[in-house]
């Protein structure tokens, strides 16, 4: 037999001075019965019942639990890549505050509902970087998403092929996770200049990485905010920055992803946390342990009618 909840030495000292506590109520109640010439019997049977009871209560109380029982444990999930945009067109203000502001509001409510899985960060510009590696820490995955801005980078402009590439290269060498769904979720206003590789798309349907793409903004655009001005072009004329929707389906196409939007009008991010949560956990690990059931209920159960008994039992010392 095991116990979940063993006696320390504060519970030992109780147990003692609650023994000697009792014995010295039952010294002085066969005293007094012998004074007044009764039996004592009926003494010693409130004993052996409130003893019997209170050690079977004090045994429930310790967890006692045998019968070991063989039980499979299957652990499952999904790896999440968020790739977030920090160009400076993410700062333009056609969504309220602005749409990197938008895409990490609800980026930290999108981590907080799709269950307990390992969720990545990777931010770009011109050139992609690992903010946070995988993770099942939403505490820190938070922090990191709460200090994007658009200056955290060291240069302008926006890759999003190769921010693609190098989660794609880091999903295909992490041999751990080929057990796993592999998701990219990316947040963009797809403004850049050129197109990904057929061999990217082609790695991403090939090795089942699910992307889905939210596209952030609008197609009327807004101006971009540069201090207490706006950004202009090299010949002064002040930048319009749109939403490429066209871009980034096309990109949902080749990949046979999903797109979303979002702005102030629409916001599909439920219909992506939906898409998410319903793809199912692939398989990670299975173990078999053995586990002992607690008893503690039996002993309860008995020391209840014991007392019960105790209760309904009554005793006379002597008669009038």
């Amino acid at each position: 037999m095991n116990w979940n909840y063993p006696l320390g030495a504060t519970e030992y000292i109780f147990i003692v001075l609650f023994i000697l506590a009792y014995l010295v109520f039952i010294i002085k109640a066969v005293k007094t019965a012998r004074q007044l010439n009764s039996k004592t019997y009926s003494i010693f049977i409130k004993l052996f019942l409130r003893t019997i009871y209170l050690s079977l209560i004090f045994i429930s109380l310790m967890g006692p639990s045998f019968g070991e029982t063989e039980q499979n444990i299957q652990a499952s999930g999904k790896d999440v890549y968020f790739l977030v945009d920090l160009s400076a067109s993410m700062d333009a203000t056609d969504v309220v505050p602005t749409r990197l502001e938008k895409a990490k509001y609800e980026l930290t409510k999108l981590a907080a509902q799709i269950g307990n899985n390992r969720l990545g960060l990777v931010v770009y510009s011109n050139q992609p970087y690992i903010q946070s590696p995988l993770t099942y820490d939403r505490s820190a995955l938070n922090l990191f998403i709460q200090t994007l801005n658009t200056s955290l980078l060291p240069n302008s402009g926006s890759n999003v092929c190769d921010a693609l590439e190098l989660i794609t290269t880091r999903i295909l060498q992490d041999t751990l996770a080929n057990d796993r769904n592999k998701m990219i979720v990316l947040f963009t206003d797809g403004e850049q200049n050129f197109s990904c590789s057929g061999n990217l798309y082609n790695n991403i349907r090939r090795y089942g990485i699910d992307l889905f793409i939210v596209g952030v903004g609008t197609t009327n655009g807004s101006s971009i905010p540069a201090g207490d001005s706006y950004l202009n072009d090299v010949n002064g004329n002040r930048v319009i920055s749109r939403l490429d929707k066209s871009f980034l389906k096309k990109m949902a196409d080749h990949a046979r992803g999903t797109y979303f939007s979002l702005n102030n009008d629409v916001n599909d991010i439920p219909a992506l946390k939906d898409k998410i949560n319903a793809t199912l956990n692939k398989r990670v690990d299975m173990r078999t342990v053995a586990v002992t059931s607690d008893k503690y209920y039996y002993f309860l159960g008995l020391g209840l009618l014991f007392l019960l008994l105790d209760v309904i039992f009554t005793i006379r010392t002597f008669r009038l």
